[in-house]
């Protein structure tokens, strides 16, 4: 529900009116525009408005009605700050006005008319269409394979693509022969098959074939109210939801059906037995993720990247139930790096390692402690710059108002002259803002923290590591506001791996603004190396001290083989001039392992012409 921009200014008109009426002499109108429905709650114009109440700056608050600021309880909560704010209150149409004794009274009713109405208009809409449904109408987007003419309003003037027949059948039998969902889309791009008509995509991809073949239309079967909408009464928005069994609406359109009912139930029933170990729900269970917020995510999830694509790391699991993570693009074939890892013992290894660099800080020297006070006189200064900047502003179009309303005085309600004014005005309420919020900032407190105090605050943070708080999440993020992935390999040759680079902010876990000022970085490896990167340091001193190979491999308990390439690792790290076994992955190396899989990336872009730009040094897809 989105107002017209030319409702909202009648509305404006009309307020300003009611006003000018009330009141001859000059008057400052600030407005506070929405195109959201009332029933929103956690709108930006809703905040605005009770901000503005709360500063005590305006004496009137005038609506056209009661239901055009919010619904229910709220509407009333919010003339009852206006009530407290000792600024007047008035809703036009429905006779509000908190300078009068018995508005409580109009305000319940006035909410309780909307509230009502709005329900009875949802209920109309909804018996409409179930009974147009049951008729044969409401035909709306369609999967790939069906023909609706220009004008069609019933299922009986669809028809099917006769060049779909085959397409769908060898669909089923590649489904039924084991084949994913990844490799039949792959053949229906190689074959130039289009996703269909009501599809922003312009290829076939896993996700968008799932949903075609789950959709029991190509059995001849249209369905309807498989899924409700539920407000949330929190914020007043609404989220889906699978409705009820006895909500569900069937039609059977046998001229629709591209498989026999019999065949289409049976590899349905394949593939749920086949993805059942990729669930979240097993044996009847509730599934755990439900209504819960994606941000509210197991940590790191919803904060580690792709530091080849900078996408999220999304978490996963095997058949087996192990946890983990991977590259989001690489599971959409738009990222190379497809390496996978165990999620919670990646948590464990980056969380261990902060602690461990933290307990091994050094106290802070007096020329660090310099550095950082200069650092926050800096920033103190630019802050106050800003506002001087703002306060100029301010008093800039505070003029500019009175001088437009000065000219509307003179010659009446101009629309250029009433649009400028709306233009200033609202000029200045975000100005307005943008002040508060700076002003709203805690000024930093140029004493460092010992480092002592750093230490016994990131054990206490941390805790037990149960990884699934949600506050420890909000922690950790702070703690750690960035965590990338990077693949690199063993020179030499072996499996791609992963490392985390890890940007610690230490004072975070302070008050007083210090944020950014005492920041560290590190590597953490999230993988186990080989007998030959393990034992390398070890098996080159004792080759450095004068035992044999075959003595270093049997004192550090070693087969001689592992000790021989745990030598020739060292000559190559020799040859080469560096110090780490592990070396970047970058797309051009890439290619000598995986060109493969490069290749498939390059065919397998879903929503764009991007293709890998080898000038790239990671080569991702972004």
């Amino acid at each position: 529900m989105h107002q017209d921009l030319r409702s909202l200014g009648d509305q404006i008109a009309l307020c300003e009116q009611r006003v000018r009426e009330m009141y001859p002499g000059p008057i400052e109108f600030t407005h506070i525009q929405s195109r959201g429905s009332g029933e929103l709650l956690d709108r930006e114009e809703l905040l605005r408005a009770e901000q503005a109440v709360a500063s005590r700056e305006y004496d009137l608050v005038v609506v056209e009605d009661l239901g055009r600021i919010c619904r229910r309880n709220r509407a009333i909560d919010f003339c009852e700050q206006c009530e407290d704010a000792e600024t007047r209150f008035l809703a036009l149409n429905d006779t509000i006005d908190t300078a009068s004794d018995g508005w409580r009274m109009s305000a319940f009713f006035a909410s309780f008319k909307h509230e009502s109405s709005n329900a009875d208009t949802s209920k109309r809409i909804r018996r409409t269409l179930r009974q147009r449904f049951r008729e044969g109408g409401v035909v709306q987007t369609l999967v790939y394979g069906y023909i609706k003419p220009p004008g069609a309003t019933s299922d009986a003037e669809v028809t099917k693509d006769p060049a779909a027949e085959p397409v769908w059948d060898e669909v089923f039998r590649r489904l039924e022969d084991g084949a994913s969902f990844g490799e039949v889309s792959d053949w229906l791009n190689a074959t130039g098959v289009p996703p269909g008509k009501w599809v922003r995509s312009r290829q076939w991809n896993p996700q968008l074939l799932a949903q075609a073949v789950r959709n029991p239309i190509l059995k001849g079967v249209r369905v309807r109210n498989g899924k409700m909408s539920r407000r949330v009464n929190k914020t007043g928005r609404r989220k889906t939801v699978p409705a009820p069994e006895s909500e569900r609406l069937e039609r059977v359109c046998p001229h629709l059906a591209f498989v026999a009912p019999e065949r289409y139930d049976r590899v349905i029933a394949l593939l749920a037995r086949r993805n059942a170990g990729y669930s979240r729900e097993h044996d009847g269970r509730a599934d755990k993720r439900a209504g819960v917020p994606r941000k509210r995510t197991t940590w790191p999830g919803q904060h580690a990247v792709c530091g080849v694509c900078g996408r999220f790391v999304y978490w996963g699991k095997y058949a087996g139930g192990r946890k983990v993570m991977l590259c989001s693009g690489a599971v959409d074939y738009r990222c190379w790096n497809g390496v996978s890892f165990d999620g919670p013992e990646a948590a464990r290894r980056i969380v261990s390692a902060v602690l461990g660099m933290v307990e091994a800080l050094p106290e802070f020297d007096a020329e660090f402690a310099a550095k950082v006070r200069e650092q926050i006189a800096t920033g103190t200064a630019a802050r106050d710059t800003e506002r001087a900047r703002l306060d100029r502003e301010l008093d800039t179009l505070v003029h500019q108002i009175e001088n437009v309303t000065a000219a509307i005085a003179a010659v009446g309600q101009s629309p250029g002259l009433l649009e400028k004014l709306r233009t200033l005005e609202t000029r200045k309420g975000d100005v307005a803002a943008d002040r508060a919020v700076l002003c709203g900032r805690p000024v930093p407190v140029p004493d460092l923290p010992p480092v002592a105090e750093l230490k016994a605050r990131a054990r206490a943070a941390v805790g037990g590591m149960d990884f699934d708080d949600p506050e420890l999440s909000r922690v950790l993020n702070r703690l750690i506001p960035r965590l990338e992935l990077l693949p690199y390999r063993l020179l030499g040759g072996g499996s791609l791996v992963l490392r985390a680079r890890v940007t610690v902010d230490l004072a975070s876990l302070l008050p007083g603004g210090l944020e950014g000022v005492v920041r560290r970085e590190l590597f953490v490896d999230l993988f186990d190396p080989p007998q030959r990167a393990a034992f390398r340091e070890r098996v080159v001193a004792l080759r450095a001290s004068g035992a044999t190979e075959r003595d270093a491999a049997r004192q550090l308990g070693l087969t001689l083989t592992a000790a021989q390439r745990a030598m020739d690792l060292h000559r190559q790290m020799a040859a080469a001039g560096i110090s780490d076994p592990y070396v970047l992955e970058t797309i051009s190396e890439s290619i000598m392992y995986q060109g493969r899989r490069l290749r498939e990336i390059a065919e397998r872009v879903y929503d764009g012409g991007q293709r890998i730009d080898p000038s790239d040094d990671l080569g991702g897809i972004r």
